[in-house]
């Protein structure tokens, strides 16, 4: 049982840890004004809202209206509740962590919280019997071959699940979890009895982890070659596996992919293990099919250069050019890298070294288009006429996207080359069909175009409030800031109008109140008192773009437009009432509520 998280720990891993440094594992910040901005993980966009300021540690989305101090980042990206963020952001941090505080989750939880237990606790099952048992000895055999020492298996957490029916079943069946969470968790398959049985048996295991390291899935490879059953198996996707969504090591690359600002992606698990071996460490692999748009946007917060790195035999060649006409998404430039003599990336690093492969992924990547007419140019005999006409018409197909003058020339200039003619005959083919396209797509993507125009309008747009909100969003900004402008509002008995503002306010009373608070507000932790929708509010009023300091009569005008509108609000609700008093024929409540309206008309014009 984990005991209560005290203030004094909470305290220690908020003061050292900088928000920036969290942030900046999950998404690409870069510095505009005195704060950084980022494309939204909450939501997705093109332009960046996401703001995080550094100087009072909270980050804020102008779009989707998200907000608060990193702990709250936390929760929300990883789904984890508050004392798991602060374990989390303090192990982020190499913060120590005492034992009491780690909190356990239990089978009882939740059904995400159940099976994230269950494929961690599946993956140590299986990497014990690898590394500690008889029955590992074959597969750990295999993987050593591969040159697969213990370190990188740790590295990845490779078990393997051996060959019998209901071991992994037995395991959790001993540990009370319920027949529905074993259908659900994906670990298990089943018979035409309805009886259940482990899905992986005979296989590496190789865990699949979400961006935040999370076990998700599991994707097992058969040692036996001559076995029947597919090379290999991955887990259905379940309650916490959305293979669309997944990208394999990504939370192992995020932080290489940030600082050489490229991702490589491989065509299969086993080889981004080797290139990591090898040294290349950004690499990540998609569930074996071609990169999602929520893939891609993953991406996307992390650098905008993508490099393909498939094997460099004819099924690897046809699987990248299938890949470049795929991803055609504008928020990234592309590049490929080409294994050379039709070798896979481990055969590559086998044959040729760590060295070399780093060099080639460093300083060998081609251009799409470089590699295009390259992969145009084996399929046609250009000694032939007809593949000529050919090879230009799709040659020409790709060059007129390019928008580079100097990228223009230089291939037009090859694929004259290649055909032994002019480079003013191919730009006039060039010219011709660049006329035929303007013909065909007059409209130029305009909705497409119209909508990213809007995104950025709207992304920039801050929200209208009328004279009463501004009133109090300013005034609560000042009493957050200044101690002297709360004491005033304290002493005075004020009150908002707005009921979020009101609890904002009460928590900032509470929070002040209390020993161990110093006059000046530490933001960060004063959020971790408010509720979510109360912290997403505060670290809207936070960044607003406000002056240094207030003055007397701002603070007085703010405080007289709130209580006045409390009294504009008794008047409508007096003149309500007349009419329902005159409607029913009420003479004495009509002089009473006219007294009342008197009354209030005559403070209001005070």
């Amino acid at each position: 049982m984990a005991t209560r998280i005290p203030q004094e720990f909470i305290d220690e891993v908020t003061s050292k840890t900088n928000i920036v440094d969290v942030i900046s594992k999950y998404v690409q910040l870069k510095k505009s004004g005195k704060n950084l901005f980022g494309l939204c993980p909450f939501h997705e966009e093109r332009t960046p809202s996401f703001s995080v300021a550094e100087d009072k540690q909270i980050f804020h989305c102008f779009s989707c209206g998200r907000g608060g101090n990193v702990f709250k980042f936390i929760m929300e990206i990883e789904n984890k509740t508050f004392p798991e963020a602060i374990i989390e952001v303090a192990q982020m941090g190499n913060i120590s962590v005492p034992d009491q505080y780690q909190a356990s989750t239990p089978y009882q939880n939740s059904d995400s919280h159940v099976l994230l237990k269950m494929y961690a606790d599946a993956a140590k099952l299986y990497s014990h019997i690898l590394l500690k048992t008889e029955n590992g000895t074959q597969a750990l055999k295999y993987l050593n071959n591969r040159d697969l020492g213990e370190d990188l298996i740790q590295t990845f957490n490779i078990g393997y699940a051996p060959n019998n029916n209901d071991l992994l079943l037995q395991f959790f069946k001993g540990r009370d979890v319920s027949e529905d969470i074993l259908r659900k968790s994906g670990l298990f398959a089943e018979n035409q009895e309805g009886q259940l049985f482990d899905r992986f048996r005979d296989r590496v295991m190789i865990p699949i982890t979400d961006e935040s390291g999370n076990i998700i899935a599991f994707s097992g490879r058969i040692l036996d070659k001559t076995a029947s059953t597919a090379k290999y198996l991955n887990s259905p996707e379940t309650p916490i596996f959305n293979k669309g969504k997944t990208l394999f090591n990504l939370n192992n690359a995020k932080k290489e992919i940030r600082e050489k600002s490229n991702v490589i992606l491989f065509e299969g698990f086993m080889d981004v293990i080797s290139a990591y071996k090898a040294g290349v460490t950004n690499g990540v692999a998609s569930m074996g099919t071609s990169l999602t748009d929520d893939q891609l946007y993953t991406l996307s917060r992390l650098t905008n250069q993508i490099n393909v790195c498939y094997d460099g035999d004819d099924p690897g060649v046809e699987a990248t050019y299938r890949a470049l006409t795929q991803m055609n998404d504008d928020r990234f430039t592309y590049g490929v890298i080409s294994i050379p003599d039709k070798k896979d990336p481990d055969e590559f690093i086998r044959s040729e070294g760590n060295e070399k492969f780093q060099n080639l992924t460093n300083n060998g990547v081609q251009t799409p288009i470089s590699f295009i007419l390259n992969y145009f140019k084996r399929n046609y005999n250009l000694n032939n006429e007809h593949d000529q006409l050919e090879f230009l018409n799709q040659s020409l197909h790709e060059i007129v996207k390019l928008q580079s003058p100097v990228e223009i020339d230089m291939y037009v200039g090859r694929v004259a080359d290649e055909m032994g003619v002019s480079k003013e005959a191919i730009n006039k083919e060039l010219d011709a069909l660049r006329r035929q396209q303007a013909i065909k797509e007059p409209a130029n993507n305009y909705k497409d175009v119209q909508q990213r125009a809007l995104e950025k309008v709207t992304s920039s747009v801050k929200p209208k409030y009328d004279r009463l909100e501004k009133s109090e969003r300013y005034l609560l900004y000042w009493a957050i800031n200044y101690p002297e402008v709360r004491i005033n509002l304290k002493g005075d008995g004020f009150k908002f109008i707005h009921q979020s503002y009101q609890r904002i306010f009460d928590s900032l009373l509470s929070y002040v109140d209390s020993d161990d608070v110093e006059e000046e507000i530490n933001i960060s932790d004063f959020m971790n008192v408010l509720d979510n929708d109360d912290k997403n509010l505060l670290a809207d009023l936070e960044m607003m773009n406000m002056p240094e300091e207030y003055n007397d009569q701002e603070i007085e005008d703010y405080i007289s437009n709130i209580k006045n509108s409390s009294l504009e609000e008794q008047i409508k609700e007096i003149n309500e009432q007349l009419k329902k008093a005159a409607m029913v024929g009420d003479n004495k409540l009509q002089l009473d509520l006219t007294k009342q309206l008197i009354e209030v008309r005559r403070i209001l014009s005070n």
